[in-house]
């Protein structure tokens, strides 16, 4: 029975690592299939990939140099 459990938890935690896997590559497929690196991302998986994966847009503010 113990062993039954622990196949099942091992398969659930298989299935659920494969899923996120899967969601990362298809929101870098779509990110990079847009050209749109450069801007804000258009939808919320782009949105989380982008966070899972540490990416971010960086926008120079023309003020702060101005005031220096």
């Amino acid at each position: 029975m113990t062993l039954a459990i622990a196949l099942l938890a091992t398969a659930f935690l298989a299935g659920a690592a494969i899923a996120l896997i899967a969601l990362i590559v298809i929101g870098i497929r779509r990110d990079d299939r847009s050209k749109t690196l450069t801007s804000n991302p258009r939808t919320l998986l782009e949105a989380a990939t982008r966070r899972m994966l540490g990416v971010g847009v960086r926008v120079a503010h023309p003020d702060k140099h101005e005031k220096a």
